[in-house]
């Protein structure tokens, strides 16, 4: 009988998401996110069954945030550290809980865990709190260690974002980037429509699909290209309820957080999905009709990238040469129709734009000569001044000859 075993988060992903928080990749530039990984272990803590290294990380990663002189007492920053150091370490190695009875310094060897972090623990526990010189980097090192010995070695079964290395890896990078896109679609389905996604969910579920299309066994760009197709083979970028002629903005704002980072992230993506798409309507003969829904929205996502700004720091990257080349050798409707769009915005760049200082330069020019000395005149009399009869141009501070 297959043994059940109960966790405090719902899916493997939730886990990878606090993972991805607490150890952030890289190549992640966004909100730092460790406060609200922390805050998730604490809920999770409500249910239970949360191992002792995620609830260590969680401490150890306070107790670097609670290190802030100007807000918070040196001793108490001592005091946070010398707690969540203690309290992971004890809880790995101490014999009394669980396991034959053995000394806490044999127990660390079994566990690989080095003989100084018992030496230290026993010196906050019995002595004075340690210096934060020393509290600091044994809680950077503690860290590291978790990595190490959990984190880096969860079950890489797939489970909403990582994968299990099984020989056909590429059936298995494609089912993980298949998870974590329902995960994302879920997510995005079960919160309120008024309140918005968090800049940080995006930045995760984005950071997931770009480490699992890191794995592909052909590089990441055949990673990136698994990617476009999965999104237009399940139609995920298309709302199934959408009718002819209605708009696509719902998807834009839902998708282009999300594909914005991958984009900023691997610059070639933004190269495999135009490409994709432009395939999908100028090779596939199901969506040669103009009334045909699906075609509609991929040519509209098509032409959201060439077109719209919130694409424009990402557009250097399609390949407009190749899109334009494609559509001008097929007969389809929606080939056609990107054809001309691109014909004609390379007309409107390379038309002789007027250029608008210039002309305002000679309007007020205009408009000056029409006002006339006298007119000019009688305005500074009224206010004093007068116009001198000959003009003196001495130096200041010379006087003129008598």
């Amino acid at each position: 009988m297959a043994k059940v075993t109960f966790t405090a988060w719902k899916t493997k992903a939730q886990l990878l998401d606090v993972r991805s928080e607490f150890y952030p990749p890289t190549w992640y530039a966004g909100p730092d996110m460790r406060s609200h990984a922390c805050a998730t272990v604490e809920a999770w803590k409500l249910h239970g069954n949360v191992p002792h290294h995620v609830e260590a990380t969680a401490l150890l990663t306070d107790a670097i945030l609670h290190d802030d002189g100007q807000r918070n007492s040196i001793f108490s920053i001592r005091a946070t550290y010398s707690a969540a150091f203690c309290r992971f370490v004890t809880g790995l190695v101490d014999t009394k809980v669980t396991g034959p009875r053995r000394t806490m310094f044999q127990r660390a060897m079994d566990l690989g865990l080095p003989a100084s972090f018992v030496e230290l623990r026993h010196e906050a526990t019995h002595r004075e709190p340690p210096s934060l010189v020393v509290l600091r980097k044994a809680t950077q090192r503690s860290l590291e260690w978790l990595w190490d010995n959990y984190w880096a070695n969860i079950d890489l079964e797939v489970t909403g974002g990582a994968i299990r290395h099984n020989h056909d890896e590429s059936l298995s990078v494609t089912t993980a980037l298949g998870e974590v896109l329902q995960e994302f679609i879920h997510g995005s389905v079960s919160r309120p429509v008024q309140k918005k996604r968090k800049r940080g969910q995006d930045d995760g579920f984005a950071g997931q699909l770009v480490e699992i299309c890191g794995v592909s066994r052909d590089g990441m760009d055949a990673g990136l290209a698994a990617l476009s197709v999965l999104l237009l083979d399940r139609k995920l970028l298309l709302d199934s309820e959408r009718r002819l002629g209605d708009s696509m903005d719902a998807m834009f704002d839902k998708w282009d957080p999300v594909l914005r980072k991958v984009a900023d992230s691997q610059s070639s993506f933004l190269l495999f999905l135009s490409e994709e798409l432009v395939h999908r309507l100028a090779f596939n003969p199901a969506t040669e009709s103009p009334e045909n829904t699906i075609a509609e929205g991929i040519f509209l996502w098509l032409d959201h990238l060439l077109t719209s700004p919130a694409w424009e720091s990402q557009r250097p990257s399609l390949p407009r040469d190749y899109i334009l080349a494609v559509c001008n050798g097929q007969s389809t409707h929606w080939a056609k129709v990107v054809a001309q769009n691109l014909i004609l915005q390379q007309q409107v760049s390379a038309a002789v734009v007027p250029r608008p200082q210039i002309s305002a330069n000679k309007s007020l020019r205009k408009r000056a000569h029409n006002v006339s000395v006298g007119d000019v005149s009688k305005k500074l009399q009224g206010h004093g001044w007068r116009l001198a009869e000959k003009w003196d141009n001495r130096p200041l501070g010379m006087t003129s000859k008598s």
